[in-house]
């Protein structure tokens, strides 16, 4: 296995290729010719004595040794481990069996072409990301491997949704659902149209909604105090908020409050309370509500309201951010409710919202200049 030092500029250079001349690894930086040999040399013997890959690795192997040992052991929230583990699924559809150091630029071009086809921009990136910083650290470890994910061209097919598709944009409609929501209130047979009704008028993102218990409402101050989130699809603790501005109290209106009162009470006769550890949105026959079967219930009310757009259960926290907005609260406050850092979440989200109140600011402050 040839060890090569060269200088490269004012510092120097190893570099490894093995028995059939093909690179393996290279390094530079150092200030001396000694030391580029003896790290040189270090990295060689690492090399022959077999290291955590081989280079029969697959894709998928090389992501899983990357996961166990730079994602698992980080201080990463759990739902963030948790998109990470997500992405095992697409890779082993679409590279399967595929050994990494006999993967070409085109071939892996022609992969995510494919995977593109059913999947937005930001998932393509963070999946090609992921799979590069798998390959480079197997590159570290001296596997014979090119960087197949250099160049690569991400082109997702799956457009973002438009803005208004995200929310109730009628203030009409917002309150037609939510009378609808308080008709159909019937514990013994669902839980999810008070589960929806809260998100309308809280704006709790739906995991954190599900890790609502008891404790955290108070009736007195009407407030709701959040501050972790269950995985809405595999029903585990997500841990800690990503940011503390997760973290919050909530104002709630009389109205929810009524609502809750009436849920409690439900549960009570049910002696349901106990059994759920204090969960507010405990079903006794199926547990808590999932991501999917929450957006099945509102595709139903919306559908038999008439209601457009068919929102799905983020689009309630969309909702709410824009009711507020259209009414004029302080975008600060906003933020705040929702656990946004600043306002500039909400700008960019709700932008087109916030435009619609410009002109009428503009003409506010076009009278006040007037009279002075």
């Amino acid at each position: 296995m040839p060890l090569r030092v060269h200088p490269r500029g004012k510092k120097w250079e190893y570099r490894i290729k093995d028995s059939k001349g093909n690179h393996v690894v290279s390094k530079g930086g150092f200030l001396t010719e000694k030391e580029a040999k003896i790290a040189g040399k270090e990295a060689e013997l690492d090399y022959l004595k077999g290291t955590r890959f081989d280079n029969n690795s697959t894709v998928y192997e090389l992501y899983q040794k990357w996961y166990n040992l730079e994602i698992l052991p980080s201080n990463r929230s759990v739902q963030t481990k948790i998109k990470y583990q997500r992405f095992f699924k697409k890779i082993d559809k679409y590279f399967g069996k595929l050994v990494a150091s006999k993967i070409k630029y085109s071939q892996y071009q022609e992969i995510m072409n494919q995977i593109g086809q059913g999947v937005g921009p930001d998932y393509l990136s963070r999946l090609n990301s992921s799979i590069r910083s798998a390959v480079q650290l197997a590159r570290r470890d001296l596997l014979n491997i090119n960087d197949f994910t250099e160049g690569v061209r991400l082109h997702a097919q799956k457009l973002p949704k438009n803005p208004e598709d995200k929310y109730i944009s009628s203030l009409s409609d917002y309150q037609k659902i939510i009378d609808y929501l308080r008709s159909i209130m019937e514990y013994k047979k669902s839980v999810m149209p008070y589960l929806i009704y809260l998100m309308l008028k809280t704006g709790l993102r739906v995991g954190e909604a599900l890790a609502l218990t008891w404790k955290e409402v108070d009736f007195s101050n009407k407030t709701i105090y959040t501050f972790k989130r269950i995985d809405s699809a595999k029903h585990i603790d997500s841990g800690k908020p990503q940011t503390p501005y997760s973290v919050r109290e909530i104002p709630i209106s009389d109205d929810l409050i009524q609502v809750l009162h009436k849920l409690h009470q439900d549960q009570e006769e049910a002696d349901i309370i106990k059994l759920a550890d204090g969960l507010i949105f405990f079903d006794k026959r199926y547990g808590l509500p999932t991501n999917n079967g929450i957006n099945k219930a509102l595709k139903v009310y919306l559908t038999k309201l008439n209601i457009t757009p068919l929102i799905v259960a983020t689009g309630c926290r969309h909702t709410y951010a824009c009711v507020l907005l259209a009414k004029k609260v302080d975008i600060a406050v906003v933020a705040k409710n929702m656990g946004h850092k600043n306002i500039q979440r909400i700008i960019d989200t709700y932008g087109h919202v916030l435009k619609e109140t410009y002109g009428e600011e503009n003409e506010v402050i076009r009278a006040v200049l007037n009279n002075i």
